[in-house]
């Protein structure tokens, strides 16, 4: 007998989602949201306690394995399900009692972040240079912290948040790109500031 070496899993290249602005749902919901467009069973999905996964259940009410009939649907919708996902990067396996599990890596983000404004505004200029978006952080003092505003370039104040680095990835989930890795540049452009 022949022994055929191990040879590595192939991967298949994450399906890359344009931008879309005013986003609320992390980039793998996305990706999820449009391997699902017009699949059979309704699937019922999210991110469920690490937002690395998807988790992915079928609709229905009491136990999966009641009758031979649901474990053959399952079987079926669970293969339609694995292959739509494994279309867009995802690799999936089965989950605990019923439904999947998918995982993907994502790709990095690049942000770039440099002094914006007169020096008394505190104000940060965060670009994702290739999409040609970006936003701003404002900090905002407090009595016993700071906070930074997050804002979109026509002033619209987004959330607020704790550390500049959420900011960058509060901007990336807004206009939907993958918020995983941020590869953050900083530079300080502003003459004011040097």
């Amino acid at each position: 007998m022949t022994e055929v070496p191990n040879s590595p899993a192939k991967t298949v290249p994450v399906l890359v989602l344009p931008p879309q602005a005013g986003n609320t749902q992390h980039y793998r919901m996305r990706l999820a949201d449009h391997a699902f467009d017009g699949a059979p069973g309704h699937p019922l999905y999210g991110t469920g306690s690490d937002p690395k996964n998807i988790v992915l259940l079928p609709y229905h009410t009491g136990r999966c394995d009641q009758s031979e009939r649901r474990v053959r649907e399952h079987a079926e919708l669970a293969a339609d399900w694995t292959r739509r996902l494994k279309a867009v990067g995802f690799t999936v396996r089965p989950a605990r009692r019923c439904g999947l599990i998918a995982t993907c890596d994502l790709p990095p983000t690049e942000a770039v972040v440099e002094r914006h404004g007169p020096v008394e505004e505190f104000t940060r200029k965060v670009t994702f240079p290739a999409h040609g978006l970006g936003g701003l952080l404002r900090l905002v003092p407090t009595h016993a912290s700071a906070n930074y505003d997050v804002l979109t370039l026509d002033g619209e104040v987004l959330r607020s948040v704790t550390e500049l680095a959420h900011g960058v990835e509060a901007l990336a989930v807004h206009f939907g790109l993958p918020d995983d890795v941020m590869n953050t540049t900083f530079l300080p452009t502003h003459p004011a500031w040097s």
